[in-house]
């Protein structure tokens, strides 16, 4: 009898969670627009004004059926205002079924849970309590999943909403996850989509061929909210003012300013680092400093060179300041010997026979080296897009005068990132930066000389 009851109790409070904690204020949600139920059910945010082209396709989606695509600049309130176009959905009729899809499942039950919380604000009573998938009462809800996860045996006659399909730069400049996504998208879940539902992807684009690009190319409805417009107005002043928007352009750099930003991917090949930076006297005091190197010991051409780049890091500036710069086509022992001439941090992304060689010099003579793994952070144009970014700002000078100068400013202005002749220096300049900029980063992730 005593376990009977507890077991009702439990039943009872579980049940309590899901249910509204008051009665849904006026006025009905059936009379109200999306714009004006946002911040009914979430005070402290305003209307979010700044991106009605969304707010329009999302109620527009529950109208008729809607075909559409809308890239948005990141940290600009896109997720927030679908989480509550999908509770306002239920409420209004919570019979229809949609889902809600991200890059990540895990991201995906991340973003159900948040949700969750507002569906109890808003009055949306769910009989189920799985972040994975919302039942109502009446049959209808939400699943959520990421991108390649589970969608089959479900139904989508309401809307099906992509929200964010891309984790990282990595992932965009993959052209098998391209594919991949793309597969999915179009075997798994348009093929859950019954007739007179809705598809709607709202997303920060980050590669020409994405999958907004391909929906696009397709003659997808597109609607593209730029952070800053061609008057040079800023799509959310109140949090996002064009002060702070042009400091993370010259954070970021062109390539990712053109795609996150201004929604407009550009295409590889194009000239990555500008004029340079000169200096006319080396830091004395407040520096760290250290070697980014790379290796000619490896699968490519026999004609790479191995670097190594040194500089000094001035962190109250966030400036480094290139030193010198080694460069020849020697085998591994010369290699080491001159390493070894310099007591100071090296750095270095490298991964298959580079890896090796990383180990030899760590056991056998001793060298200071932190290593990144390169297949983890993208391949060579990825991973140069942060010092890409602080050379064109300013922040990585050269001397006025150097014998390496002449030909280290020749590969920098040749790179492209599309299979270029030489890179060995692109490749040592960018683990110099990371390394010496994001020197706690490298501590955490890096792997550390024995």
């Amino acid at each position: 009898m005593l376990d009977s009851l507890e077991r009702i109790e439990r039943s009872v409070r579980k049940l309590e969670r899901w249910l509204p904690r008051s009665l849904p204020s006026t006025p009905r949600p059936d009379a109200e627009g999306l714009l004006e139920f946002i911040p009914r059910v979430s005070p402290h945010l305003e209307a979010p004004r700044h991106l009605e082209p969304v707010v329009t396709a999302l109620e527009r989606a529950e109208r008729e059926p809607v075909r559409a695509v809308i890239s948005t600049p990141p940290q600009h309130g896109k997720s927030t205002v679908v989480l509550h176009s999908l509770i306002w959905r239920l409420l209004h009729d919570p019979t229809r079924r949609h889902a809600y899809v991200t890059y990540a499942s895990q991201f995906a039950r991340d973003q159900m849970y948040q949700a969750a919380l507002l569906a109890r604000e808003a009055g949306l009573a769910l009989e189920s309590e799985s972040l994975d998938r919302w039942r109502t009462a009446q049959g209808g809800g939400v699943v959520a999943t990421g991108i390649g996860g589970p969608l089959t045996g479900y139904a989508v006659d309401g809307v099906l909403i992509v929200d964010d399909y891309v984790k990282n730069r990595q992932e965009a400049e993959s052209s098998t996850h391209r594919e991949r996504t793309w597969a999915w998208f179009t075997s798994t879940a348009l093929t859950r989509v019954h007739p007179g539902a809705s598809v709607v992807v709202v997303a920060t684009r980050w590669h020409p061929d994405d999958l907004a690009g391909r929906l696009i190319a397709e003659g997808w409805q597109w609607v593209n909210l730029p952070a800053i417009n061609e008057a040079g107005e800023p799509l959310w002043p109140q949090r996002r003012p064009l002060q702070w928007l042009e400091a993370q352009r010259r954070q970021i750099g062109e390539y990712d300013w053109h795609a996150l930003y201004l929604g407009q991917p550009r295409p590889r090949g194009g000239t990555l680092f500008r004029e340079p930076t000169y200096y006319d006297q080396l830091p004395v005091d407040g520096y760290r400093r250290g070697r980014g190197f790379d290796l000619a010991y490896s699968t490519r051409t026999h004609s790479d060179y191995s670097v190594i780049l040194t500089g000094r890091y001035l962190e109250r500036e966030g400036v480094l300041y290139l030193e010198d710069c080694w460069r020849a086509q020697v085998e591994a022992p010369v290699f080491a010997r001159r390493a070894s001439m310099d007591p100071s941090p090296m750095y270095i992304y490298a991964h298959g026979v580079e890896r090796g060689a990383v180990d030899l010099f760590r056991r056998d003579h001793r060298l200071p080296i932190v290593l990144r793994d390169a297949s983890r952070a993208g391949d060579k144009f990825t991973r140069a897009q942060a010092a890409i970014a602080a050379w064109n700002e300013g922040r990585i000078r050269v001397p006025r005068s150097a014998p390496w100068l002449e030909q280290f400013l020749s590969e920098l202005a040749a790179f492209t990132g599309l299979d270029d002749e030489h890179d060995d220096q692109v490749d040592a300049l960018a683990a110099l930066w990371d390394g010496l900029s994001l020197a706690s980063d490298w501590q955490v992730k890096g792997e550390q000389a024995g």
